[in-house]
Formats: C-alpha cells, sequence, structure tokens
C-alpha cells in the first residue's frame, strides 16, 4: 500500500468496513457468530463463516490494497481520454484520494484501467498490466454479470469522498458526476487492479482456508484453489490472475469470469514469456505468506 498523508490507519479502517458491511448485509450475526454473503445483486447467498476464518480474512482487507498513482486533476484525465480512439462515452472517471482513474468497462472482456503511469485491460481472458493501454477489440457477444460489491464498499471506507464521471446525453461534451451505486462495476474493476493479495494453496488446510476467504468474493464454479493445486502452485493471487511457484517464479493464468465450466488454464511457456513484464504488484518479500511458501 502506498503511503499517503490522508489514508486511513488500519485499525480506524477495519472498524469503519465492520460497521458498513453489517449495515448493507454483507455481513450479519447469527446466534453470536459472524454470517457472511457473496451479496449478488440479484441474488444474495448467505453462508456462515468460522470465526478464525472470518477474522483472518478481515485482518487482510486492509493490506491486500495496493494502490498506484491516478492522473493528478480531472482534467489530465480528460486529456487522455480526448486522445483516446475509442467513444470517450465509453469511458467512466473515478476520483479515488484525490486522484483520478479512466475506466471503460464494456464486457468482462473488454475492461481498462488507465491511471498516470500504470494501465490494466484485459486480453484474451488474461488480465495484464503495462506503462501505456494496449486497445483491443470489443467483444460483442460477452455480457455484463452481475457484481459483487464487497470490493465496492472495501474501496468507499478508503475513501468516502469516491466519486465518478460520465458523459450523458444533457451533457455530452463535459463529464459531471454520477450515481457511485449505479456505476458501481467501473469502482469495483478499479479497486481489483489495486488488489493486491496471495491465497495459498499448497495444503488442505490452506486451500480449505483460502476458499473459505475467496467464497466472499467469487461465485460458486471458480474453484481457484483446485486449480493452483492442480497446476502445483504455491499461491494464487486471484484479482491479477497470477499464479506464483516454487522459488518465486509468477505466470499469467486464463480465466473466463462469464463461464463457471471452464476451469482456469496456464499459459503455455511461450506465452508466459510474452507477457512475463505485465505484472504491477509488491514485490515478493513484502508478502510475508509467500515468503513463507518459497
Amino acid at each position: 500500500m502506498t503511503s499517503t498523508s490522508i489514508m486511513i490507519a488500519k485499525e480506524a479502517y477495519e472498524q469503519q468496513l465492520e460497521a458498513q458491511l453489517l449495515s448493507v448485509g454483507i455481513l450479519r450475526y447469527w446466534d453470536g457468530n459472524i454470517i457472511s454473503s457473496r451479496k449478488l445483486i440479484e441474488n444474495p447467498q448467505f453462508f456462515e463463516t468460522e470465526d478464525m476464518i472470518y477474522k483472518e480474512w478481515f485482518d487482510s482487507v486492509y493490506d491486500s490494497y495496493h494502490f498506484y498513482n491516478g492522473f493528478d486533476s480531472l482534467e489530465e484525465c480528460v486529456s487522455y481520454i480526448s486522445q483516446s480512439p475509442y467513444d470517450n462515452a465509453t469511458y467512466k472517471i473515478v476520483q479515488f484520494l484525490d486522484m483520478f482513474y479512466a475506466i471503460v468497462y464494456e464486457n468482462t472482456q473488454y475492461q481498462q484501467v488507465v491511471g498516470k503511469d500504470v494501465s490494466y485491460y484485459t486480453k484474451n481472458k488474461l488480465f495484464l498490466s503495462s506503462p501505456h493501454p494496449q486497445h483491443s477489440s470489443i467483444a460483442k457477444q460477452r455480457v455484463r454479470l452481475p457484481v459483487i460489491p464487497l470490493i465496492y464498499h472495501e474501496l468507499m471506507v478508503f475513501d468516502p469522498n469516491l466519486r465518478i464521471y460520465e458523459l450523458t446525453e444533457e451533457a455530452p461534451d463535459q463529464f459531471v458526476e454520477g450515481d457511485a451505486h449505479d456505476l458501481m462495476p467501473y469502482i469495483v474493476l478499479l479497486g481489483i487492479t489495486f488488489k493486491d493479495i496471495w491465497y495459498p494453496c499448497t495444503t488442505p488446510h490452506s486451500i480449505a482456508h483460502s476458499r473459505a476467504a475467496l467464497n466472499m468474493y467469487f461465485n460458486d464454479g471458480h474453484d481457484l484453489m483446485l486449480f493452483g493445486k492442480y497446476v502445483n502452485a504455491v499461491a494464487i493471487n486471484p484479482f491479477q490472475r497470477l499464479i506464483c511457484f516454487a522459488k518465486g517464479r509468477i505466470e499469467h493464468f486464463q480465466m473466463d469470469i462469464d463461464d463457471r465450466k471452464t476451469p482456469p488454464r496456464r499459459l503455455p511457456y511461450r506465452e508466459v514469456k510474452r507477457f512475463h513484464d505485465m505484472v504491477h504488484i509488491r514485490p515478493i518479500k513484502e508478502h510475508k505468506e509467500l515468503m513463507e511458501l518459497i
């Protein structure tokens, strides 16, 4: 996590996050235990979370974020968008911690987040990072899926003043503030680019714990832990779509967000080398849980 004078302290963050998640129903008390929910917009699914696993997950949230710089001003972000080959109306701008990010979310295979020096984008079921965004064709047959808004709430606690801007029919030439809840997918996508955490998958115990934590974010069917075990990885970073092997070797993996029946897939060696530099995460040595595994 980058240091900033306006960053909320961890203890205060956790107090506010728990209150926020209880108020929106993502967490609730039942017989003295915490009951969790994936809280899909259209289909809430409640499930009991063991107290120890809940505490491990909750303690990890604050440190799982690795923020990178956005544009310094709204005008600078708009200037970037105006030079894009895409229709400017496809972009939304998120203001987070007084920085501005240009975001495109047409569907699950055409996504892009652009900061000042770093950009993220989807390509061939991968989630890649580079200094400058690489434009890809829009896959029209894809659709947007219901958003799991936990990341939205996690970001809102970091910055209650988070705002999002869009072009509208009433103001086609000027980005105006929109409704953050209605435009939640864009905010969640930004949060995913910040999310940098590894989940161990080396033993049945670690797989069970990691799966329980990931149930907070991912739907049934994306069994990421079994995929990690199958390819002999020591840990998986599902938000960045990365896997880590012994001696700290990191690779991208493919995941079809739309099709739960299609398992994640490891890349051929040639493709691994091709995308080797398209990673933007903290150094491995900053992940204590990962250092213990490699």
